[in-house]
């Protein structure tokens, strides 16, 4: 890591902290998180509905990142942007669209919902929102 990876690295995890996020706050970690998540996701994920939208505010906590005025300056920013884009295209891939019509288009990856995951999540969402879910064993 050299002097301007560092400098990239404390404005992005000051700039997540102050957003709330306490953990997971470097641009590293973030991203890292987004694809176990994804990971979890194309292997039927594993958790309950709780779990699985709390692991999707990586991805919120990405897109404030990214369209941050004040990490623009940095050209970090841009190799971040293109392996979030990687990550988003395997998950877009896994989603049921506009499951949740009352989110805003932009966030996408929280409108939309996984087609199949395991049986917790599948009985919590079926209970809870009335979406029906491919169930992995």
């Amino acid at each position: 890591m050299n002097r301007a990876d560092d400098e990239f690295g404390e404005e992005f995890s000051t700039f997540i902290r102050a957003s709330g996020r306490w953990r997971d706050t470097m641009p590293e970690a973030l991203l890292e998180r987004w694809v176990r998540f994804v990971d979890d996701c194309e292997h039927g994920y594993p958790l309950g509905a709780e779990d699985y939208f709390n692991d999707l505010t990586s991805r919120d906590a990405l897109e404030r990142a990214l369209n941050s005025p004040q990490l623009q300056r940095f050209p970090e920013l841009s190799q971040l942007r293109k392996n979030v884009e990687r990550v988003d295209s395997r998950f877009r891939a896994l989603l049921i669209p506009d499951v949740f019509p009352g989110i805003p288009g932009v966030s996408w990856w929280a409108r939309g919902m996984v087609k199949a995951a395991r049986k917790r999540l599948v009985e919590d969402v079926r209970r809870d929102y009335r979406v029906s879910l491919n169930e992995i064993e």
